[in-house]
C-alpha cells in the first residue's frame, strides 16, 4: 500500500484501531500516573489537559476529511492509534495533522511524561517510579519506532 494521498482512502485495520487506542489510554494513564507520585494536583491537571488536547483537539483535527476517506476510522479514533502505534503507511501527517503537530503530540505524550518521570524517580526513588519510568520510556521508543521507514530488500 502505498502513502495515502489527498482524498483517496485509508483503510484503518479493526486491531489497530481497538488495540492502538486501547494502548493510548493506557499510555495516558501511566502519564498521569508518572505525576500523581510526584503531586496529586499536578497529576490531575495533566490528565484533564491531556484528554482535552489527545481526545478533543487532535481527535477534530484527524476529522478534518471528509469521512468517506477514512475507512473504520470510527471519527478520527484510527487516526489518533495510527498517528502512535500505526504503521508509517498510515499515519496522515501531511494532510490533517502536519509534521510539527505529530511530534508536538508524541512529545507531550512521550518523551515530556518519561523526563519527568525519571527526575522524580531520582529526586525520590521508589520501585513504582522506576517502573512507570520503565514502561513510559517502553511506549515512548514503541511509538517513535512506528515513523521510520521500512528499506526493501533487493532480491
Amino acid at each position: 500500500m502505498a502513502e495515502p494521498k489527498n482524498g483517496r482512502p485509508i483503510f484503518f485495520p479493526k486491531n489497530l484501531v481497538i488495540f492502538g487506542n486501547l494502548a493510548l489510554f493506557v499510555w495516558i494513564i501511566l502519564d498521569t500516573v508518572a505525576f500523581l507520585l510526584f503531586d496529586i494536583t499536578v497529576g490531575i491537571v495533566f490528565l484533564l489537559v491531556t484528554l482535552i488536547l489527545i481526545y478533543g483537539l487532535l481527535n477534530i483535527l484527524g476529522c478534518l476529511r471528509p469521512c468517506y476517506n477514512c475507512i473504520k476510522c470510527t471519527h478520527g479514533m484510527g487516526r489518533l492509534a495510527a498517528l502512535y502505534f500505526g504503521r508509517r503507511i498510515f499515519k496522515d501527517y501531511k494532510y490533517n495533522y502536519k509534521l510539527p503537530t505529530a511530534i508536538f503530540f508524541s512529545l507531550y505524550v512521550g518523551a515530556f511524561p518519561a523526563a519527568f518521570a525519571l527526575y522524580s524517580a531520582i529526586t525520590d526513588f521508589t520501585i513504582i517510579k522506576a517502573a512507570v519510568f520503565v514502561a513510559l520510556l517502553a511506549f515512548t521508543i514503541y511509538s517513535g519506532l512506528t515513523w521510520r521507514t521500512k528499506k526493501r530488500s533487493n532480491p
